[in-house]
């Protein structure tokens, strides 16, 4: 039976997971692809840091050049007072694939898009996913909502779910969460003054009540997070800019990291960081890329480097069934997800058991009990 098809590719969600999927896909030869993003990149976002080998996979793709034209600040490696107080200190100097980046991630994420627009490709903003309806003949029907509240109906041969954590297509088909652990991370944007002076690696310094990450942006701004569990932020009020900022003030490292600069009124948000794994992150005609196929502790740093590795893996997903018929369930997509989950839950561990100093502080001995996934 053939079936007609509107598009032969939607991507539900224009961030990294998604835009790298369609700029994969076209390195694949299939371009007819649509993307669908419902929000806008005037947000702030965490999500800043990006390793060396990250750009491997920018070359791959065919965006290396214009990557570095966007003038990213470099990021030289991290400091970290982890296991005690003194600082300890990793850097790229003798990495092979050079510096890593610190991202401006409203201007990443518009510059990705850009490239899917450059490239002939569809990108409909401001248009959310509703609901799907599986085709007889293969594919699905998608319902999709503007944010004037305009219906749009589309159909593809196959669905790409990039809606992040929420995995708003993935959780319609009935797959479900294994989670691992749930923090939540309070950061602030900085600005910071002219003729300043700041380190080109992150810091990271790790407290009683959880850990504290800090970072120069491109644009003379500054980023600052605390990551801990929720019932800790609410007990201290740190949802709050100046219960938040006193914390802060009585951190060794990230205090000094932050001086002389000013918290920009508004900027102070709090963002759910679950850590999970989606049970079934492929099916029939569709599969989930990104934060919606998995989410990692942000400790690990690889929220974009797995967007595009997960993106890759899609695109050959994507091409065998479209170009040879070939199945998803079949493909090792799924496996492959949990392969890297595995890796990345025995690293989470290990960096973990490392900090010893506070061990019957409720944040440290959470990250202790929660090692194993388990249904959410």
């Amino acid at each position: 039976m053939t079936t007609h098809h509107d598009r032969a590719v939607a991507i539900l969600g224009g961030g990294p997971a998604g835009c790298a999927t369609a700029l994969a896909l076209h390195r694949q030869g299939i371009r007819d692809v649509l993307v669908i993003e419902a929000g806008t990149h005037e947000v702030r976002r965490i999500g800043e840091s990006i390793p060396p080998d990250t750009g491997l996979m920018f070359r791959t793709l065919g965006i290396w050049d214009d990557f570095v034209a966007e003038g990213h600040e470099p990021c030289l490696g991290s400091r970290s007072a982890w296991g005690e107080n003194r600082l300890g200190y990793n850097d790229y100097l003798y990495n092979p694939h050079g510096q890593g980046w610190h991202l401006d991630r409203r201007r990443f994420d518009a510059f990705l898009l850009s490239r899917i627009e450059g490239l002939g490709m569809g990108v409909l903003s401001g248009t959310g996913f509703d609901k799907a309806e599986p085709m007889a003949g293969g594919g699905y029907r998608l319902r999709l909502v503007g944010d004037d509240g305009a219906v749009t109906a589309l159909t593809a041969r196959f669905v790409v779910d990039a809606t992040g954590a929420r995995g708003l297509f993935a959780h319609q088909r009935g797959a479900g969460r294994r989670r691992l652990d749930q923090m939540v991370v309070a950061a602030g944007f900085f600005h910071v003054p002219d003729g300043s002076r700041g380190s080109h690696l992150t810091l990271l310094e790790a407290v009683e009540y959880g850990w504290w990450y800090a970072a120069r942006l491109p644009g003379g701004e500054h980023v600052a997070a605390l990551a801990t569990d929720a019932a800790l932020l609410k007990e201290g009020g740190l949802d709050q800019p100046q219960a938040w900022m006193e914390r802060l003030a009585t951190t060794r490292h990230v205090a000094g990291d932050v001086a002389g600069a000013v918290l920009m009124p508004d900027t102070l948000r709090v963002w759910p960081t679950p850590s999970f794994l989606l049970d079934c992150p492929a099916g029939a005609d569709w599969l989930a890329v990104g934060d919606a196929a998995s989410t990692y502790d942000p400790l690990s740093s690889q929220g974009i480097h797995k967007a595009f590795v997960d993106a890759m893996a899609a695109a050959a997903v994507v091409a065998g069934l479209i170009e040879r018929g070939e199945a998803v369930e079949s493909s090792g997509y799924a496996e492959g997800i949990a392969a890297r989950f595995g890796d990345y839950v025995g690293n989470r561990n290990y960096f973990y058991d490392l900090e010893a100093r506070w061990p019957d502080a409720p944040f440290w001995r959470h990250r202790r009990e929660r090692t194993k996934l388990e249904d959410a």
